[in-house]
């Protein structure tokens, strides 16, 4: 699935760049050949597992376990899995980072790149952005929602990553909002990046993470926050629409 060529260029960034081990949890269902009246078959577990299975065989510095959704129930439990496919990526002391789905095209870059964050304990965050983010006493959810061939997905996805591995508090999910049609409706996705905080605010577009972590504080006082108010000003986006036509199933990227 990752093409021989780009195959080798992880080898060698992977051999240079790895300097702890990064494990991943892996999500999925069942194989059966046996189609379940009224349950739809997960269409994109499959090429999941074959791309972290060609990812983890790069490098000795990548642990790759799988879990069965629907039998893995205290692992589920643990980490919080709603839907598969699934990748919770760990960022050590109680940290870890999820992604809803394939990560194919630019966000197949985001993987790779957080991998290697993971492993070198690094953050390209502001000293005073750190320095925020660990005064948190709250849980809060980061939702992102992407699409692969979006290319202003990256930058909002691994900035949630990035808060995610600074504090224990911020829980990181990046969705791959064409997979799940559903849950993109339900919070009227439209474009992507969108990113959506506790249910309480969203906004669209890329930010600088000083204004990520003053939305994710005014999500926690006590007085209500709505769109209005909270969302900086929007930057570069892509119509879910756009995105989807010109997705190319999910092809890896390696700009």
């Amino acid at each position: 699935m990752i093409p021989l060529r780009e195959q080798e260029f992880l080898r060698e960034k992977f051999s240079h760049e790895l300097v702890r081990r990064v494990r991943i949890d892996f999500f999925t269902e069942k194989e059966t050949s046996v189609l379940v009246p009224g349950r739809q078959p997960c269409q994109y577990c499959k090429p999941t597992r074959q791309m972290l299975q060609e990812l983890a065989a790069l490098t000795d510095g990548i642990s790759l376990r799988q879990h069965i959704f629907e039998d893995d129930k205290e692992a589920v439990a643990q980490y919080r899995v709603e839907r598969i496919p699934a990748i919770v990526l760990h960022g050590g002391d109680e940290r870890w980072l999820k992604y809803y789905g394939l990560p194919g095209g630019y966000e197949f870059v985001t993987l790779v790149e957080t991998i290697v964050d993971i492993s070198r304990g690094i953050s390209y965050l502001s000293d005073e952005t750190r320095r925020r983010l660990r005064k948190l006493k709250k849980d809060v959810r980061v939702q992102v929602f992407v699409t692969p061939a979006c290319p202003h997905s990256p930058q909002m996805a691994r900035l949630a990553y990035q808060a995610a591995l600074e504090s224990t508090h911020i829980r990181a999910e990046v969705i791959e909002a064409d997979e799940f049609p559903e849950l993109s409706q339900r919070h009227q996705v439209r474009t992507v990046p969108t990113t959506i905080i506790e249910d309480k605010t969203r906004f669209s577009g890329a930010v600088r993470d000083d204004v990520l972590v003053d939305i994710i504080e005014r999500v926690l006082q006590p007085a209500p926050l709505t769109e209005a108010t909270a969302a900086p000003e929007r930057g570069p986006v892509t119509p879910i629409s756009e995105s989807s036509a010109t997705a190319g199933g999910g092809k890896i990227i390696l700009p």
